[in-house]
């Protein structure tokens, strides 16, 4: 029974130093990609206040969120959840570049306070990238690229990209008027993908004409974008222009990648609604071949989430769980360098040496001769010199 105080709670994982080392040339090839595309790095607290935290549309996160009182302060604090909320106050509140275009990237652990094993570790490494200050498809489709090009930057290929508009199904509700109950009822049924409630539920609800029809097709309009685009003319065209504008920029989005991405498959669901706290229009994602059931990357347009920090920029990014995609990932190359090994004693001559060889090569202190594995070389002195002699 002793020895359980030595383990760490479910979802919760040391990693020991091949996976550390995997974790960190891995981190380093997402964050270089970053930095090339022109974004920022930022590197937000661990914990903060839950004023700030758990504001606007991450209202959501707070049944995941774990939180302790300050002892400075009485206030109360939380470890963030995600790190997004935490990018969205940043931008309002400190860089406060309002008539500009932010590029922003991060990385770092984040806490929940439930495991779910089906949604991998419960302290994810979240790397991400977001932009804020455009509401146009532009911004959207350089965002998804970079979600690709930095699944490919990990060795992943043969990529499905996995999209889909809230506001498709939020509109559908506006103009069907339904009320608060059937709106929570309709949310969850969908993202159960309950087929016969959602029968049950669209039956019941006796609409007029093409919109008891957009309903009742609602969740055929999911596999190959092309034909679901194709299909979405007959049953969504027209019933209002914010749904136009939806289904349109979906289309160019889908347009753009099918000629600028090639081993692309690109999914459309209209029906997806992950992400209904805060996503306000496209919502995306990246699957890998072999792991059709395991989501890379996510991420989407939130242009909502820094309203409570006094500015609702248009906002959308994506983010990954490092910790939980090293499984997938080949090891990384191994790159040799030589070791040597040096006494510990207090000759400014010998620090030299260290130092001078450290920018090329391993050097690991020593306390006695029997420590050095056979045939390693080692720092001795000799004639009033550092010298290598070998074991």
């Amino acid at each position: 029974m002793q020895q359980n105080i030595w383990f760490t709670p479910d979802g919760i994982e040391d990693l020991l130093p091949e996976e550390a080392k995997k974790l960190e040339y891995y981190r380093r090839q997402l964050l270089d990609g970053f930095e090339c595309s022109g974004y920022d790095l930022i590197l937000p607290p661990i914990a903060e206040y839950t004023d700030s935290l758990l504001t606007g549309t991450a209202r959501h996160l707070a049944i995941d969120t774990c939180r302790f009182p300050d002892q400075e302060s009485g206030r109360m604090m939380g470890v963030r959840a995600d790190m997004t909320p935490q990018v969205a106050r940043i931008v309002v509140n400190r860089l406060k570049n309002k008539d500009q275009i932010i590029r922003l990237c991060y990385f770092g652990e984040v806490l929940k306070t439930r495991n779910n094993k089906a949604k991998g570790s419960r302290s994810p490494i979240q790397v991400g990238a977001e932009l804020f200050g455009h509401e146009g498809v532009e911004s959207d489709i350089e965002v998804i690229a970079l979600m690709l090009s930095s699944i490919r930057a990990l060795g992943l290929n043969d990529l499905t990209l996995s999209l889909g508009h809230v506001s498709v199904v939020e509109e559908l509700m506006r103009l069907a008027q339904l009320n608060k109950k059937q709106t929570q009822q309709l949310v969850d049924i969908l993202v159960r993908k309950a087929v016969p409630e959602y029968h049950e539920f669209t039956a019941a609800l006796n609409l007029e004409g093409g919109l008891q029809n957009a309903f009742e097709n609602l969740l055929s309009l999911c596999g190959d974008a092309d034909d679901v685009l194709t299909k979405s003319e007959t049953l969504l065209s027209g019933l209002s222009s914010k749904m136009d504008e939806s289904v349109e920029r979906l289309k160019l989005i889908v347009g753009y990648f099918n000629v600028a991405s090639d081993l692309l498959g690109i999914h459309l669901d209209l029906a997806d609604l992950r992400g209904f706290e805060y996503h306000t229009g496209a919502i995306f994602g990246c699957y890998s071949a072999g792991q059709k059931l395991y989501m890379i990357a996510k991420g989407g347009r939130y242009d909502e989430i820094a309203s409570d920090f006094g500015a609702a920029q248009p906002a959308t990014g994506f983010s990954l769980d490092l910790r939980s995609t090293l499984d997938l990932l080949d090891c990384p190359p191994v790159v040799e360098k030589k070791v040597v090994y040096a006494p510990i004693e207090a000759d400014p001559e010998l620090v030299k040496e260290i130092l001078k060889l450290k920018k090329s090569i391993i050097v690991k202190r020593y306390y006695e001769l029997s420590e050095i594995p056979t045939g390693s070389e080692y720092l001795t002195k000799q004639n009033n010199a550092w010298q290598f002699v070998q074991k």
